[in-house]
């Protein structure tokens, strides 16, 4: 199946085929990309993205409801401040976590894991199959439980990496504390999908998900009308504060562009 994926330029290549070849990255910063084949650089690339919009977001938690930027939509009060900053410094730097599978007894950092058909072979300790979760669902990516595996499904990949153009047309806005509805589309970016799923891993059973009451909220106005408790353990309160960030400078934008015409070039 070919699938044709515009970033700053556009390029068309078999997804199933670039990401079929077997493949473990071990990023210098410890995390691990794994069997993601010439996707791998994207994957690495996305995650080196996120550190901007985090970094900014750190600094509006800091403010709390004195900012206008959306922390009293998503997180309520001041009384979250402490919570958020340390959540989004736990996302920043991949800090590690005990106690999680396949190895309790040491510290792991997320590991990303390209779904295909045959990764059940190797990660069927959840008892399910993570390619068969990817296409039932139409999930971009999704985290187990207890384990430290972050799953990045086929649907991953028709994202584009980042937002590319006039912060006006591709960025979330908040003003006064509320969330312009523009759409949760100003998300969906690669980058915005992994912080999602690192926010389900720092929360790990505290999380809310389809299982729990009330259960995980993905649209905007559910996500605004959260209580204070429940917004910091959304997953997706976290996605779209952090994307609200998104206002890159001049500079940026263009250092964005230029990477990712290079990454597409390296993979045509």
């Amino acid at each position: 199946m070919k699938i044709l994926l515009a970033y700053a330029v556009t390029a068309s290549f078999s997804l199933a085929a670039s990401i079929n070849s077997s493949s473990t990255f071990l990023n210098n910063k410890g995390y691990v990309i794994d069997d993601c084949g010439t996707f791998t650089d994207q994957v690495a690339m996305a995650l080196d993205l996120t550190k901007e919009p985090l970094n900014a977001a750190i600094n509006v938690a800091k403010q709390g409801v004195s900012d206008s930027h959306g922390f009293q939509a998503f997180f309520k009060s001041n009384a979250a401040i402490g919570s958020v900053t340390t959540m989004l410094k736990n996302i920043q730097t991949l800090k590690p976590k005990w106690g999680l599978k396949p190895n309790r007894f040491k510290l792991s950092q997320p590991e990303f894991i390209c779904a295909k058909s045959n990764t059940f072979r190797q990660y069927q300790a959840p008892g399910y199959d993570p390619h068969t979760i990817c296409v039932k669902t139409g999930f971009f990516a999704f985290y187990v439980r207890g384990y430290n595996w972050i799953f990045l499904c086929e649907k991953f990949f028709k994202l584009k990496i980042s937002p590319i153009g006039p912060p006006t047309k591709v960025c979330p806005h908040v003003k006064d504390n509320t969330f312009e509805l523009r759409g949760s589309v100003l998300a969906d970016y690669q980058k915005y999908a992994l912080i999602h799923e690192m926010a389900h891993f720092y929360l790990g059973r505290s999380s809310l998900s389809g299982n729990t009451h009330p259960e995980e909220a993905y649209r905007l106005n559910e996500c605004v009308n959260l209580t204070a408790k429940y917004s910091l353990r959304n997953p997706m309160n976290w996605q779209y504060f952090v994307a609200s960030k998104c206002e890159l400078s001049l500079v940026s934008h263009f250092i964005v562009h230029f990477c990712l015409y290079r990454l597409l070039f390296r993979m045509s």
